[in-house]
C-alpha cells in the first residue's frame, strides 16, 4: 500500500524555492551596491531576514524525511536523480551562456565547470548536498542511538553553541564607543568563543529536521507566528543598524550559520508543520506534489530567468531604491519560469529512466533466451550422445 504524501512538506518545500528566489531578487537588483540607510532600505533588510532562510529550510527538509535511511546499496541509488538533474541544468545553462551571453563554452570548459560544481550559478548547493548524503546514514545512526528527547536536545544546543552563538557574539567591539556609534565603519571585533566549527552548519539543520520529526513542539500556530514576526523584525533592524551609511554588510550574524537564522529556520519550518487540511483534495494534491518535485531543478536552473528577467529590469528602472517595489513580480515571474523548465526537466529524467530501464531489461532478456539455447543445445547434444550409445550396445 502507497503510503499518503505529506501536503505540509511538498508546502515546505516550495516556500524554500521562493525563499531562494526572493533572496536572489537581492542579489540580482542591485541591493548590495546600494547604501543602507532610509525606511525603504529598512524594508528590505528586514525582508532579507524571513527569506534568508532558504537554504537552511531546504537542509532542515531533509533531515525531517532521511533520518530513517539506513547504509545499503539501494540508499546509494538515492542520489542518481540529484546528479542527473544537475547535469542536465548544466547543459541547458552551458548552451545559454554560448547563445545569449556569448560565452567562450567549450567541450573542455563544460567538464570542468560540472566536476567543480560550477555548471550553473547555484550549483554550490550540490557540492554540499553530495557530502551530506554521503553522511546521512552515519548521522542517523548518532541521531537514532541518543536515548531521548532530552540528549537530542543537548545535541543541537551543543551544535548551536559550536556553530551559531560564535557567529553573533564575535562580532562586537565592546571597549570603544565610536564603534557602538558607527560599526559599519569598523570591521575589527573582540573574539569571546571559538568559531572554527562554523562551517558545519548542514549538519545542525540535518538533526533540527530530524528532531521535528520525532518530537512535536507544543507551542501554539498564533505565539509561533509572533515569535517569527519578533525574530525577523529584529534581525532586520540589526542588520540596518550594522550596515548604516555603508553597503550592506554580509557578515556571520546574517548568514546561514548564524545562532539567529538557525531560530527563525526552526521556528519557521515548525509553523508550516501545523498546516492542516480539513479535507482531501486530488487536484491540490497533484499541483503540490508537482510543484515540490520541481523544487531542485528549479533552484539550479533560476539562475538563467535571473539574468535574462533582471537584465531588462536594470535598463528600464535605473535607480536601485526604485526597483524593490518590482520584488513580487519579479520573484513571480522567475519562479513560473524555473518550475516550468524543471517540470521539462523532470519529464526528461523520466524518459531517459525509463529508457535505461528498458535497455536493462532487453539485455536481460537476451541473456536468458541466449542461456536458455546454450542449454537446449548441450540436451540435445546430451540426447544424441545417448541415441548413438543405444545403437552400439543393440549391435
Amino acid at each position: 500500500m502507497e503510503r499518503k504524501r505529506d501536503e505540509r512538506l511538498d508546502i515546505i518545500r516550495i516556500f524554500s524555492l521562493l525563499c531562494v528566489i526572493s533572496v536572489h531578487f537581492l542579489l540580482n537588483s542591485g541591493f548590495y551596491e546600494q547604501d543602507v540607510y532610509g525606511k525603504r532600505m529598512l524594508a528590505m533588510c528586514i525582508y532579507r531576514s524571513l527569506f534568508i532562510i532558504c537554504v537552511p529550510m531546504f537542509i532542515t527538509l531533509t533531515g525531517y524525511l532521511m533520518n530513517k535511511k539506513e547504509l545499503n546499496l539501494k540508499y546509494y541509488k538515492g542520489i542518481i536523480k540529484v546528479l542527473v538533474v544537475y547535469f542536465i541544468c548544466s547543459v541547458i545553462y552551458a548552451v545559454f551562456e554560448k547563445l545569449y551571453l556569448k560565452e567562450n563554452i567549450t567541450i573542455r570548459i563544460f567538464i570542468k565547470n560540472i566536476l567543480s560544481f560550477a555548471g550553473t550559478k547555484y550549483s554550490w548547493y550540490i557540492e554540499m548536498y553530495i557530502g551530506l548524503f554521503l553522511l546521512i546514514p552515519f548521522l542517523n545512526l548518532i541521531f537514532n542511538n541518543l536515548k531521548d528527547k532530552k540528549q537530542t536536545q543537548v545535541l543541537l544546543l551543543t551544535l548551536v553553541m559550536m556553530i551559531g552563538i560564535p557567529a553573533v557574539v564575535n562580532i562586537f567591539k565592546f571597549y570603544s564607543i565610536d564603534w557602538w556609534k558607527s560599526p559599519a565603519t569598523d570591521n575589527s571585533y573582540v573574539k569571546l568563543l571559538p568559531s572554527w566549527w562554523t562551517t558545519i552548519y548542514p549538519i545542525f539543520y540535518y538533526f533540527l529536521g530530524a528532531y521535528l520529526n520525532k518530537y512535536t513542539v507544543k507551542v501554539s500556530k498564533m505565539w509561533n507566528i509572533i515569535f517569527v514576526l519578533i525574530m525577523v523584525f529584529l534581525d532586520g533592524i540589526f542588520n540596518y543598524y550594522r550596515s548604516y551609511g555603508s553597503k550592506f554588510i554580509c557578515g556571520e550574524w546574517n548568514t546561514y550559520y548564524s545562532a539567529i537564522v538557525m531560530l527563525t529556520t526552526f521556528l519557521v519550518f515548525n509553523l508550516l508543520l501545523k498546516i492542516r487540511f480539513k479535507s482531501v483534495n486530488k487536484f491540490r494534491s497533484k499541483i503540490l506534489k508537482t510543484l515540490s518535485n520541481a523544487s531542485l531543478g528549479a533552484y539550479l536552473i533560476s539562475c538563467v530567468f535571473d539574468i535574462i528577467y533582471y537584465d531588462k529590469l536594470k535598463n528600464i528602472i535605473q535607480c536601485i531604491p526604485d526597483r524593490f517595489k518590482f520584488a513580487p513580480l519579479m520573484i513571480i515571474i522567475v519562479f513560473i519560469s524555473s518550475v516550468l523548465t524543471s517540470i521539462m526537466i523532470n519529464i526528461l529524467y523520466s524518459i531517459i529512466k525509463k529508457t535505461i530501464k528498458y535497455i536493462i531489461t532487453k539485455i536481460k532478456m537476451m541473456n536468458i533466451k541466449h542461456n536458455n539455447y546454450q542449454y537446449t543445445d548441450r540436451e540435445e547434444s546430451i540426447d544424441g550422445v545417448k541415441e548413438k550409445r543405444e545403437k552400439i550396445h543393440i549391435n
